[in-house]
Formats: C-alpha cells, sequence, structure tokens
C-alpha cells in the first residue's frame, strides 16, 4: 500500500508543478497535507482528516475569493434578483433558504454553517458558474488523488449531511472502483 501512496504522492507533485501556476507557499501546503494523509495509516482517521483538509481549503478559498459576495446577509444573485425585481420570499441566506420548505437549512446558524459539509461548499449557483465560479472535487490534490470515484460521487451527494454520517459511507465505498 505504501508503494501506491508513493506513486499518488509523486503524481500530485507533478500535476502540481504542470497544470497549475500556484504560489510556492500554497504548493508546499498541498503537498504537506498529502504527505500528512499518506503517513496516517489508520484509514479512518485519514478519511477524517481528509474530509477536514478538504473543508478548510474550500472555506479558505471562499472566503479569500468572497465567491457569494455577501452583503448584509443577501449573496451576489439575490441582489441581482432584487434589482430586476424577481419576487422571493426571502433574499437572505442564500442557497442555504428553502423556498420549498419555505425556511432555512437546519444546519444553517446565526454565523454560517454549523456542520463542515464538502458537498455544500462545493456548490456554486448557477449564478455563479456563468461568472467562471465553479468548483469541483478533482481540483483539490487531497480528494483527486486520495479518493476513488465511488468515493468523489458519494461525497458530492452528501448534501446537509454532517461529518460524522458522511464518513462511515466513504468509508465503505473505498474498494467500490
Amino acid at each position: 500500500m505504501a508503494f501506491l501512496d508513493n506513486i499518488r504522492l509523486k503524481l500530485s507533485i507533478r500535476y502540481i508543478n504542470k497544470n497549475k501556476k500556484i504560489s510556492d507557499k500554497e504548493k508546499k501546503e498541498q503537498i504537506k497535507n498529502i504527505k500528512k494523509l499518506i503517513d496516517e495509516k489508520d484509514y479512518e482517521k485519514r478519511m477524517s482528516m481528509l474530509h477536514d483538509m478538504t473543508c478548510d481549503y474550500l472555506d479558505k478559498i471562499f472566503i479569500e475569493q468572497n465567491a457569494c459576495g455577501f452583503k448584509n446577509n443577501i449573496c451576489v444573485r439575490r441582489r441581482d434578483m432584487m434589482e430586476r425585481g424577481i419576487k422571493k420570499p426571502s433574499y437572505e441566506d442564500g442557497c442555504c433558504h428553502g423556498y420549498k420548505e419555505g425556511k432555512n437549512c437546519h444546519y444553517l446558524g446565526d454565523h454560517g454553517c454549523t456542520i463542515r459539509n464538502v458537498a455544500c461548499k462545493l456548490y456554486t449557483c448557477p449564478y455563479l458558474k456563468k461568472r467562471g465560479i465553479k468548483y469541483s472535487i478533482n481540483k483539490i490534490y487531497c480528494t483527486r488523488y486520495m479518493l476513488n470515484w465511488s468515493q468523489k460521487v458519494y461525497l458530492m451527494s452528501t448534501f446537509f449531511i454532517p461529518k460524522n454520517e458522511v464518513l462511515p459511507g466513504l468509508i465503505r465505498k473505498r474498494y467500490h472502483v
């Protein structure tokens, strides 16, 4: 298994250097995260670490880019809808507001989401996609090289589910390639 992990590390380093211009600091951080995952021998702990690293990375990117452009708890898409006169029951809380039920996601707290969920963090609305803002599980190095296809599909389809409920399914899909 260590041989396979070393190959994955080499591939990830090659991918980082060849396909994307990133700062040396970010490159070192990504490589350090992959090494931490490879060094962790307990598979359950490895998947937990991977989940946390992915959430941390996505949080960092969204905060740095201010992708949703929240002002006064209203995202850029909802502000555009208000300007165009499109009526909605509420313009607050962006994608976390459930219009069918008329209430917010029950994990949405006063200062954002109260759970760590990769699928929710990867989601971008059509408004942002039209403006070129889109995130993919394969663009995050640790998920690209440390998860199989079945695990990636599972992880991207677990919206509104806390980490402690996602991890057992992620672990079960270890050998489902």
